[in-house]
């Protein structure tokens, strides 16, 4: 049954191909050659579609990066500069490994991380950079890329929110040495929980798929090399994913869709910012987001509890990470960048089950509340 819930925030496109093709799975797929065959199934083709050789499906993006960071070695007294505006997630494993995050202010334009912030951040503890796609935007990949080479550090691409997003003729998730994405209920398409790790390195792969099951011998049964992680995704979770994959262009089409009808209603206002688009670049936007001008003189919080007032949900830009008890700790800088603009963003209604009246009607609520009217 569809979901009845109007100006639904994120959610997924579930169709009778995806009820179908579990049925198939829970009748066909526990045992012998098949109890393995959508997860791998799964992995080959989101591998293929982003030109990357090796697909590692785990339980979740978490985890995913918290793999990646452990094959390479990270440990205590280890430095990873981040962007202050990213979920969590990114940062966290980080810290789970004993090693410290540091926070890099973000672009005012594509609100990514901002490679020109990126070089007094560096220190002889540094050993990566970590990019995030943020809201399916990209920040300079090819700076990144060449600042990462020449003072030897990896360099990681967050694209869980850029599942869609192209730049020319390449994918979000072909940049860096591995790439990381999320099938959370809430994105593109969805695992119900779930995540994939993206390489070309066959090494790096293969480091990261032995972590991902407990350490586990592949000649001796119930016999482990190595205190690791139980980040084995289930076959149930491959199946809705491989089901969900191959109406890919729907549902990417649905979510640019969103986004271009939020520009279409909001027309109206000025000095107002929405995902980027243009320049050859096609912006898979997982959440449409919203920042406004200094001038409207107006915090989202308000704006918050004046839409909520009116029936209608939202959710805060995210926050800066050094803003968080979490990072007290650790060190911070004084990105002035993300603090502006997360106290003047927003993320709007993008559900694949919204509807475009409810858009139009969402859009006349928050023209009017910014213009103070």
């Amino acid at each position: 049954m569809i979901s009845k819930e109007k100006f639904a925030i994120a959610g997924p496109l579930i169709d009778k191909s995806d009820i179908l093709e579990i049925n198939k799975m829970m009748k066909f797929g526990w045992y012998g050659k098949d109890k393995f065959y959508y997860v791998e199934k799964f992995e080959k083709i989101f591998a293929k579609f982003h030109n990357r050789k090796f697909g590692l499906m785990t339980t979740n993006c978490t985890s995913a990066i918290h793999l990646a960071l452990k094959a390479k070695g990270i440990k205590k007294g280890d430095e990873i500069i981040v962007p202050d505006i990213t979920w969590i997630a990114t940062a966290t494993p980080i810290i789970q490994l004993g090693a410290t995050p540091i926070f890099a202010d973000i672009d005012e334009k594509n609100w990514c991380i901002d490679i020109n912030k990126i070089e007094k951040l560096f220190s002889k503890k540094t050993k990566g950079v970590i990019a995030v796609d943020l809201y399916g935007n990209m920040p300079d990949m090819k700076s990144l890329k060449k600042f990462c080479r020449e003072k030897k550090i990896f360099f990681f691409e967050d694209a869980a929110e850029a599942l869609g997003t192209k730049i020319g003729n390449i994918r979000a998730g072909k940049f860096g040495t591995c790439s990381f994405f999320s099938f959370h209920r809430t994105k593109t398409i969805t695992t119900g929980e779930g995540g994939m790790l993206l390489t070309d390195d066959k090494n790096f792969f293969e480091r990261c798929k032995f972590l991902r099951d407990n350490g586990r011998n592949s000649k001796k049964t119930y016999w482990c090399d190595e205190a690791a992680f139980k980040y084995m995704p289930s076959n149930l979770q491959g199946c809705l994913g491989y089901s969900q994959f191959k109406k890919i262009d729907k549902i990417v089409n649905k979510k640019i869709h969103i986004l271009n009808k939020y520009k279409h209603y909001l027309n109206e206002l000025k000095d107002i910012t929405l995902n980027y688009t243009g320049d050859n670049f096609i912006n898979g936007a997982w959440t449409t987001a919203i920042v406004w001008g200094k001038n409207y003189k107006i915090n989202s919080e308000t704006v918050i509890k004046k839409l909520q007032s009116a029936g209608l949900p939202s959710r805060p830009f995210f926050y800066p990470l050094s803003s968080m008890e979490t990072f007290k700790s650790k060190k911070k800088n004084k990105n002035s960048i993300s603090y502006s603009i997360s106290k003047r963003g927003l993320c709007l209604p993008s559900a694949l089950i919204l509807k475009d009246v409810e858009i139009k009607k969402y859009c006349k609520s928050l023209i009017k509340i910014l213009k103070n009217k």
